[in-house]
């Protein structure tokens, strides 16, 4: 008999809660979020983010960074390579095994100007030709920068890894590869210059 009580009552929520929905759309609102939906418009990232918390370079994890499979460049997707909006770019020296040799602490650009500048270098740099060409160099570290964005902007931050066999920089978001190639024009020099010449955070 309780056993019937309770099916009973489960089966009048779940009819409630149908109806609920059911109203909610006949009036034009949005249904509930399932509890695991993100409350941000944008499509998940490919890669967890390296932002652990709290703005700026202290919250930029570099061993988060993921490794890059060299050898072969993927598909440019196109589009702008670093959006609108960027608040910092942090350096980061990440090793590709352990024990290794001691790596530089992250680097990071702070001064708005300083990331202006660096940003629009990157933007301006090409895609990679077709026939350009890949070394086989087997690096013990990865080169990466980590560019946040201001508050207001709610973007996710972007991993920029630097694939040193191709003189070519990748950027992973929304499942889409955007590639950019650095062989006639090289961004690190003017990161470094810029990175002195800031005032201390």
């Amino acid at each position: 008999m309780r056993t019937r009580i309770m099916l009973a009552l489960v089966a009048a929520g779940t009819a409630a809660g149908l109806t609920f929905i059911a109203s909610q759309s006949a009036i034009g609102l949005p249904p509930p979020l399932h509890p695991s939906a993100s409350p941000s418009m944008e499509p998940p990232s490919a890669y967890p983010s390296p932002v652990v918390s709290g703005p700026g370079a202290q919250a930029v994890d570099c061993a988060t960074i993921p490794r890059l499979s060299s050898g072969a460049l993927p598909q440019d997707a196109g589009g702008e390579f670093i959006a609108y909006g960027a608040d910092t770019v942090t350096r980061c020296d990440t090793l590709l095994q352990t024990p290794g040799p001691t790596v530089a602490p992250p680097e990071v650009l702070h001064r708005a100007e300083a990331v202006t500048s660096f940003v629009r270098l990157l933007n301006s740099l090409p895609a990679p030709p077709a026939d350009q060409a890949c070394l086989r160099v087997a690096f013990t570290d990865q080169l990466s920068f980590v560019v946040t964005f201001a508050p207001p902007t709610r973007k996710r931050p972007l991993i920029v890894v630097v694939d040193r066999n191709c003189a070519a920089l990748l950027v992973t978001e929304n499942f889409a590869t955007r590639v950019r190639s650095y062989a006639s024009l090289d961004p690190m020099p003017l990161f470094e210059q810029l990175y002195r010449a800031q005032p201390p955070n």
